[in-house]
């Protein structure tokens, strides 16, 4: 399973309460098994958006929507222009990259600058080729990516994953991505997963706070019978984590409808 740093996560208001709800197409796959590795690097994009701090953002998405790196906070648009700019300099280079193992025993990496500072953090990974893999697959995506503007609406989105297993994501209002599911073998089983995290994620007791390295910290959201349905990103500090748990828990607890989406 693929999981960064500080996120500050954006609570849905009460608006987000008219947000028409919608079926997930579980017709057809947009992004298809030929040449998807070419296009994960010739569609990716950056995308920026504001946190609940005030803070500007980005995160690194694939062609096929997966979320495969994301950045600390900046005081600015254009300070987090800047830092994509950073992350397209350092990030073609493989040797840029410092990897990790999390106390739990799954892997991730951070995209470091000249100066050893961590400019990006990738998702979570339940083995450590799986992270090696991953690094040369984004070193890749982050040479071709493009630059989106900032997303909005507060929805699920199920992908397609470099892997061959299908993920979901749930992005906040903000159109930040704030937890993402473990892998499945198949799409439909990928859009039942989403009504687990819809149920489970309401309740705080099925949040639990995982240490990762160097003192960072995420969380995973459990089912009842003690399966995992929901990773969150990496944060700088466990009581970080504690706090994007809890905002996670409040926006799928307000009762506001998310509009599920391919």
């Amino acid at each position: 399973m693929k999981t960064r740093i500080a996120f500050a996560f954006a609570l849905m208001t009460a608006g987000c309460a008219g947000v028409d709800a919608g079926p997930i197409d579980d017709s057809s796959d947009p992004y298809t098994e030929a040449g998807d590795k070419a296009d994960a690097f010739r569609l990716g994009k950056f995308e920026t958006f504001v946190g609940q701090d005030g803070r500007t953002y980005f995160h690194l998405l694939a062609g096929n929507g997966e979320k495969v790196l994301a950045s600390q906070g900046y005081a600015s648009l254009r300070n987090a222009q800047d830092g994509i700019a950073t992350v397209r300099f350092n990030g073609e280079h493989t040797e840029s990259y410092q990897l990790l193992q999390a106390a739990d025993g799954q892997w991730y990496f951070n995209l470091l600058a000249g100066n050893y500072q961590v400019i990006g953090t990738s998702e979570l990974y339940t083995t450590k080729s799986n992270a090696q893999r991953a690094i040369s697959t984004v070193a890749g995506i982050v040479t071709a990516a493009n630059q989106a503007a900032s997303q909005t609406g507060a929805r699920f989105q199920v992908f397609h994953g470099l892997d061959g297993e299908y993920y979901f994501h749930l992005r906040a209002a903000n159109g930040e991505i704030v937890l993402q599911s473990q892998g499945y073998t198949r799409r439909s089983s990928a859009v039942s997963g989403t009504a687990s995290v819809s149920a489970n994620g309401a309740l705080a007791s099925h949040y639990q706070i995982k240490d990762a390295a160097n003192g960072q910290a995420y969380f995973v959201l459990v089912a009842g019978n003690g399966q995992v349905v929901g990773v969150s990103e990496t944060y700088i500090s466990r009581s970080n984590a504690e706090r994007g748990a809890a905002t996670v828990q409040a926006l799928l607890a307000g009762g506001a409808t998310i509009t599920p989406a391919q």
